[in-house]
């Protein structure tokens, strides 16, 4: 048997969490065997306090990335159920948290459901979260059990201390990795925390079926009771030792249609559910007994079989010359015990948890002797018409007339019933001859049977049938739990916003440009603010703005440098809200065109063409010398640029000429943001 140490933590510490984020193991399973019979698991806790901790810097994002998942015993299950687990590896790496999960002890059927945060996510088939605010942040792995449990390539490949050997051979797992997201983001995605849980909603094992010699997924309930008893970790009886006709019996009994209220059928006794490995084998059957009416009992050849369903046909008749002594309870005459009955059972709709649905209640009882009540808790009973015919049945049998009697070899008749699959029943005519006792009739359940070797004589315990218990309606199932509060997710609202430049004076002769995003105010909503980040282009990351209220800024831009932008809204969200694109600006101190040169004459120099102009007057830039061979402007290249003084003659020495070359010249002034003005030109002239 493979024996797991839960992973006791106090992770909520922040200097734990600080060490995790830093690269600090919390927990790390060290040592697991090859086979189950071996596999063991070595948990390394370090409590580093925050006095402790390295001085690094990390994200506050990061650290909250460590995220808890509960810790249960071990558990294997069987039908359908929520499951969690014990946490095996628990490991912090560049912002990612890393969970491996063990869910049962055992090969399951199937995940059939990822659950965080008690919410059903869906999953691709690489096992990332495929849509909403987790789609980022969150992949989960799965391994049934059917071999190992702990081969996880992402975990091999980051993680040195869990190498081939960590195997978790025949346990059913599953590996979370966790991103932590940037900024606010994480209380969007992650709201809990380090409190988030992961579950998965589950197939349990495979069971037996005798009618049809197979093994496959069913929660047939006599099929699941079956395989408990067989189980080497359940009650470890050898199959040659079960009576399979009756469990046959029984499954077809349990797989009988049953009308339901809401329209259609569902199986008659259905189990899901689990046992653990260090839980005794007769409080299991308890259980199983309790949420199915279904028992285990020996049988006249004696192996096990299966016993419930209706009331059977009575096995034979006992009548006073047979009875050696007889003794009645006081419930023949006055009942005793309870008259209401609390009924709770599995409930899948109420996300598997056990949920109270409507009472039996013994009204003329309730007149007499006021409120006298007892629960009756079916855990692993998945379907509210079974708990409550249970219940019902259990009702009857708890509060009926009791008789103990003593009869010759007669009463060997009595041992075992007549039919698989049936409670059972005798007939009881006792009538004494000599009128000296009182009169007892009808049809009862044997509830005990003793055979004496010695005295020749069977003790018998019998109980009053009332066949009405057993009789059902779809009506009698009674109102359906309240559902579950459906949470209104609260939407971000839609944004409009824009995206301007805004010159900033940050001296008397300095202007700096820089980018600001202005969102429309949501009324009545003090608690939202505008984000807002941008790039140069696609390749280069984003850089964030600062924000205030409605209203985000950049740091100092490029002149001249175009920009794009998008922004967002961030408030009290269900989710982080989605980016949206502003467009793009491109940046200008000075959007005033200069005036125009004027002058321009270009001569013969050697190897090259000299010019000169005279500067416009008032400011600007720079001056741009443009060349093309052909008159027009639109096909000139810039070849260089120069400065000069405003209304003052200015030249320019063009070196990169063809002898024997007709060529145009332009010169322009452009000011500090790159804006130009008119042109001065086209001067011609061909080279020697």
């Amino acid at each position: 048997m493979a024996l797991f140490s839960s992973i006791a933590f106090g992770i909520a510490y922040a200097g734990g969490y600080l060490a995790a984020a830093a690269g600090f193991s919390i927990a790390t399973a060290t040592s697991i065997g090859v086979a189950v019979a071996n596999a063991a698991v070595s948990l390394a806790l370090s409590a580093i306090s925050r006095a402790l901790a390295p001085s690094v810097s990390i994200p506050q994002s990061e650290i909250q990335a460590v995220i808890s998942q509960a810790s249960a015993p071990r558990r294997i299950y069987v039908g359908e159920n929520l499951a969690g687990g014990i946490r095996a590896f628990f490991e912090v790496k560049d912002g990612v948290l890393y969970q491996l999960v063990m869910v049962s002890h055992g090969e399951i059927t199937s995940f059939e459901e990822c659950w965080v945060d008690s919410e059903a996510v869906t999953l691709d088939a690489s096992g990332d979260v495929e849509a909403g605010k987790l789609s980022e942040y969150v992949n989960v792995q799965t391994r049934d059990g059917s071999a190992f449990g702990g081969d996880y390539a992402d975990l091999l490949a980051e993680f040195p201390t869990w190498d081939a050997d960590r195997k978790l051979t025949n346990q059913a797992t599953f590996l979370a990795q966790m991103k932590a997201p940037q900024g606010n983001d994480f209380s969007k995605v992650f709201p809990k925390s380090y409190n988030t849980t992961l579950q998965w909603v589950i197939h349990g094992q495979a069971v037996y079926d005798p009618r049809t010699t197979s093994t496959a997924y069913s929660d047939n309930a006599a099929l699941v009771e079956a395989h408990f008893l067989t189980h080497k970790d359940g009650f470890k009886i050898d199959t040659a030792e079960i009576n399979w006709d009756s469990v046959s019996a029984m499954a077809d009994v349990a797989d009988e249609a049953v009308p339901q209220l809401e329209g259609g059928t569902a199986p008659r006794l259905r189990l899901w559910g689990y046992w653990t490995l260090d839980e005794p084998p007769s409080d299991v059957l308890d259980r199983m007994h309790a949420s199915s009416g279904i028992r285990a009992y020996e049988m006249q050849d004696g192996r096990i079989g299966l016993i419930g369903g209706s009331f059977g046909t009575p096995a034979c008749t006992i009548t006073a010359k047979d009875i050696k002594e007889i003794q009645t309870s006081e419930a023949i005459s006055e009942r005793e015990g309870y008259n209401v009955l609390r009924v709770m059972h599995m409930e899948a709709d109420q996300k598997y948890t056990v949920t109270e649905v409507d009472p039996w209640r013994d009204d003329t009882r309730l007149a007499i002797e006021g409120e006298l009540v007892k629960e009756y808790e079916l855990a692993m009973c998945p379907n509210r018409a079974q708990a409550r015919r249970l219940a019902k049945e259990q009702f009857h049998d708890d509060n009926r007339a009791k008789v103990s009697i003593i009869t010759n070899l007669v009463g060997l008749k009595a041992r075992f019933p007549r039919e698989h699959a049936q409670r059972h029943t005798i007939l009881l005519d006792y009538q004494p001859e000599d009128g000296s006792g009182r009169v007892i009739q009808g049809e009862y359940e044997v509830l005990d049977h003793e055979f004496d070797p010695i005295e020749l004589q069977c003790r018998i315990d019998l109980a009053k049938v009332d066949r009405a218990s057993g009789e059902w309606t779809p009506e009698e199932a009674g109102d359906p739990p309240t559902p579950l509060p459906i949470s209104t997710p609260t939407p971000p609202p839609a944004i409009s916003a824009v995206l301007t430049q805004r010159i900033v004076q940050a001296s008397a002769s300095t202007s700096v440009p820089i980018l600001e995003v202005e969102a429309v105010e949501i009324p009545g909503r003090s608690d939202i603010t505008v984000e807002a980040r941008y790039r140069t282009n696609a390749l280069q990351p984003w850089t964030d703005m600062q924000s205030s209220g409605y209203v985000a800024q950049s740091g100092p831009v490029e002149d001249g440098v175009t920009y794009h932008a998008e922004a967002r809204l961030n408030g009290v969200f269900d989710e982080p809200d989605a980016w949206v694109s502003l467009g793009s600006v491109t940046v200008q101190i000075d959007a005033t065109a200069p005036g125009a040169p004027s002058e321009l004459f270009a001569s013969n120099g050697t190897g090259r063409v000299n010019l000169n102009w005279r500067n416009p007057n008032g400011e600007f830039y720079e001056i741009r010398i443009y060349r093309s061979t052909t008159a027009v402007f639109g096909d000139a290249s810039l070849v260089g640029t120069t400065g000069g003084v405003s209304g003052q003659i200015s030249e320019f020495s063009d070196d990169t000429v063809t002898a024997a070359t007709e060529y145009y010249y332009w010169v322009a002034a452009a000011n500090v943001s790159g804006v130009e003005g008119t042109p001065a030109g086209p001067a011609n002239i061909t080279t020697v």
